[in-house]
């Protein structure tokens, strides 16, 4: 008959044998720490999940001469370490870095128009009309948004520098295009709002680029 062979258990880390060959320094600090996870309202559970893992590396760094408080510092700095590390910030997508961008743009077009033409002793009819603006706008986000990007990104995931030129370019020609095409776009399709109202348009969408930007958490766009 073939021998059947005796099951491995995994190894349980003695949470009370280890506490009793702490020195008294690493004691107090283990003390404290307890101490710290239950004015937390940690689960009892968790906490001999920590301990588990923090006692060997304590009597380890023990028998080095090194306390607790030199290798993991105060109890309080380990409590946020463990309780309280600051989350990784959350990437924000190409689309919402594309549509801050380009209501950056769009302030800023409406903006200026708006200010020039209230200065300006030429006939409104000058001015550039509102389509124009927003399809100039929404075409200098998109363009402005890539190069950015890429270089946000860690080298190693950078795409070839050709392949980003190309993309740019492509974008570039694009902007030129639609921008020559709203030339031709009839007046009552582009019509010329007056000089104030672009300045107020552009103050509002100031308000909505903030709200929108905190609540999405927005960020690696053209003002940051």
């Amino acid at each position: 008959m073939a021998k059947t062979e005796p099951a491995v258990e995994t190894e349980q880390v003695d949470v009370d044998a280890l506490s009793k060959q702490l020195s008294k320094k690493n004691a107090d600090y283990l003390f404290k720490f307890k101490r710290a996870l239950k004015e937390e309202d940690v689960s009892a559970e968790k906490q001999a999940e920590m301990l588990a893992e923090m006692l060997p590396e304590m009597l380890e760094a023990q028998h080095k001469g090194q306390p607790a408080t030199q290798i993991y510092g105060p109890v309080s700095t380990k409590i946020n370490q463990l309780l309280h590390a600051p989350k990784a910030p959350v990437k924000t997508s190409l689309q919402l870095q594309m549509l801050d961008n380009a209501l950056i743009f769009l302030i800023m077009y409406l903006a200026f128009n708006g200010i020039a033409a209230q200065f300006s002793s030429k006939n409104s009819n000058a001015m550039i009309g509102i389509t124009s603006i927003v399809i100039t706008a929404a075409m200098a986000g998109v363009i402005m948004t890539y190069p950015m990007r890429y270089t946000q990104m860690p080298k190693e995931q950078r795409p070839p520098f050709w392949k980003m030129a190309l993309i740019v370019v492509g974008l570039t020609l694009a902007f030129v295009a639609a921008y020559g095409v709203t030339i031709l776009i009839p007046g009552f399709m582009n019509p010329v709002l007056p000089a104030w109202i672009q300045i107020v348009i552009a103050a509002l969408l100031i308000v909505v680029r903030i709200y929108i930007k905190r609540r999405y958490k927005i960020t690696g766009t053209f003002f940051g």
